[in-house]
């Protein structure tokens, strides 16, 4: 289901942002990602397959995984990010800004790295020495600047890196020296607040931190999630990870219970669906034993102790892994997935790393960004070419 907020900040991020396309999730000024129908001519009209770097097998098995609304990113062991899926913002890091990559391939000029983040028209990576390098379409060097299909560039004044979050337009960093947030404009990321922060969260132009006793602020230029808004500062305390998609929020609490807020038109908090704006926490249903939580645009899942997967919500091209598709689901397991040491959820698709190094993925297929040589919808986990 594409998001109202997305589609309400097409003119905000306009004003901002020289876009070379109108498509995308976070991407040219707010437009939001297309749910493309499955076939053979699904993403582009013209398949075109991106130039890759040179890529000799991955030095090992993929050890990290993050989902960006058209793109996804894996680290190998060898610490080299490889990425695939949409490259018509230089999305993959090449510069080239054309086609897709239905395949892995290297970022080149990076080097090694620790974490990747990726938004919609940009990706970004915290490097060894805990710098963070950006590449794509957008402010992606924390400099003002707008760029175009950019190969990585150095992220000014971030530095000592502990966290790299990104969704939609937005990327923040989390360092000693407090939090830094870019890619879209200014007026629409708003401040982040100050302080000692243990964890942060990206929506599409918001954000939110956990602080050390467990509460959480949300921020955004204007709107429900700045300063002030009915979702920026939920009545929750003792929480131990936060997470949030476009209009929703999830905290994981020490009982590895989950509750939610914010909007619920996909039934992203876990119960039927309603247009309600629920500012108060809704305890999701049927969920105990959670350890992480990760969320889509208006899709949540969480990664259970017994290395299981529970998701709810929007499902209307696959991504929660089910085998179906819906407008909303109830939490369900997601049968195909067993031993699951990481998952990642985007606007339509989601991907899952298991202790056994293998890593799947499923949802909207339409620029490749499953991973498995197709363009086909994939609504099961599927096997990404490694």
């Amino acid at each position: 289901m594409i998001s109202l907020e997305r589609a309400a900040l097409v003119h905000v991020l306009l004003s901002g942002l020289v876009i070379v396309s109108a498509c995308g999730g976070g991407a040219g000024g707010g437009a939001a990602p297309t749910a493309t129908p499955s076939s053979g001519g699904e993403g582009s009209a013209k398949t075109e397959e991106a130039s890759a770097a040179v890529d000799s097998a991955p030095a090992g098995p993929p050890k990290d995984v993050d989902c960006g609304d058209f793109t996804t990113c894996a680290i190998a062991s060898d610490g080299l990010a490889r990425c695939w899926g949409r490259d018509k913002e230089g999305e993959l890091g090449d510069g080239k800004g054309q086609g897709e990559r239905l395949k892995r391939g290297l970022v080149p000029g990076m080097g090694k790295v620790t974490k990747v983040a990726l938004a919609s028209k940009f990706g970004c990576a915290i490097l060894e020495d805990r710098k963070v390098k950006c590449w794509g379409t957008g402010r992606i060097a924390n400099d003002g600047k707008v760029v175009s299909d950019a190969k990585p560039v150095l992220v000014s004044g971030v530095d000592q890196v502990e966290e790299l979050v990104a969704s939609g337009a937005l990327a923040c960093a989390r360092s000693a020296g407090g939090i830094a947030c870019w890619g879209a404009d200014e007026k629409t990321i708003g401040s982040p607040p100050k302080g000692a922060f243990k964890q942060l969260a990206a929506g599409f132009t918001h954000a939110c931190a956990l602080d050390a006793a467990g509460a959480v602020t949300c921020w955004a230029g204007s709107g429900d999630w700045s300063t002030g808004g009915i979702f920026a500062k939920p009545p929750v305390t003792g929480a131990v990870q936060v997470i949030t998609g476009d209009r929703h929020g999830c905290v994981l609490t020490k009982a590895q219970t989950v509750q939610c807020w914010g909007m619920n038109d996909a039934g992203q908090l876990g119960i039927k669906s309603d247009m309600d704006p629920h500012k108060k926490l809704v305890t999701v249903p049927g969920v105990s034993g959670a350890v992480r939580l990760v969320a889509g645009e208006a899709s949540t899942c969480a990664l259970l102790a017994d290395g299981s997967v529970r998701c709810w919500g929007s499902n209307g091209e696959g991504e929660l892994g089910l085998g179906t598709r819906s407008s909303d689901e109830r939490p369900a397991n997601v049968t195909a997935l067993s031993a699951v040491e990481d998952v990642c959820l985007a606007s339509a698709h989601g991907c899952a790393l298991t202790k056994q190094n293998k890593l799947f993925c499923w949802g909207s297929n339409a620029f490749g960004q499953i991973g498995d040589g197709t363009k086909e919808r994939r609504p099961a986990p599927t096997p990404v070419l490694w």
